[in-house]
């Protein structure tokens, strides 16, 4: 995992009704920039979700060396006007199917035009099976998604820390050959094992003034 930020979050906002105004944009922006700048932060990118959902309008991703640096910058957004509607984080860690860590993202790094964002939690039928039945399902799992090239990912761990188990996020310039490579995965062995998979937030990538002004003002 060298090189890979430890702990990763997702922020989403909503923008209360009369607060769309250019000093609005000005403030975001301004606290966004901050917050990139804080130590331990490894990377800060924002997305416009206008239209795509009711209950959040822009989002940040966070990249960070530890929950304190995390919850530092992530507290210094808060702070602004908008409503923090949704937080979704967790941590990098290796697999205990595979000893890779799930994450293809690079960190700092250039970033693709949409990024999906979902929260999973598996059964408890699942934890039952044997380490080597599960494996197998997380093998044919991957093999799948690997065959969809052009679509990075991230795989946080959050299992006691959150109401679900998993944060996974993906990178991709098409949202419809990700929608293909979803509509794959509900077909392999372990898709019977997901008991939580929503919601789902899909967000436009672009720079952070640019995002703040287009969605705000």
């Amino acid at each position: 995992m060298a090189g890979v930020p430890l702990v990763h979050g997702f922020l989403y906002f909503r923008v209360p009704a009369g607060h769309r105004s250019p000093s609005v944009a000005r403030s975001v922006a301004d606290a966004a920039g901050a917050a990139a700048r804080g130590a331990g932060i490894a990377g800060l990118y924002a997305y416009s979700l206008a239209g795509l959902r009711g209950d959040a309008d822009l989002a940040f991703w966070i990249a960070a060396d530890g929950p304190e640096a995390f919850q530092g910058a992530a507290a210094a957004v808060a702070r602004t006007e908008l409503d923090l509607t949704w937080s979704l984080w967790g941590f990098v860690r290796p697999s205990q199917y595979t000893g890779r860590d799930g994450t293809s993202v690079r960190v700092p790094g250039e970033r693709r035009r949409f990024l999906v964002v979902y929260p999973f939690s598996k059964t408890h039928e699942w934890y039952q099976l044997s380490a080597d039945d599960r494996r197998a399902m997380m093998t044919e799992h991957a093999r799948l998604g690997h065959r969809f090239e052009g679509i990075e990912q991230l795989l946080l761990y959050c299992t006691g820390l959150a109401d679900w188990e998993f944060v996974v996020g993906y990178e991709t310039d098409e949202l419809a050959r990700f929608s293909e490579l979803v509509t794959a995965l509900r077909s392999t062995a372990a898709r019977p094992y997901t008991l939580r998979d929503t919601p789902t937030f899909v967000g436009r990538f672009g720079a952070v003034e640019d995002v703040v002004r287009s969605v705000i003002g």
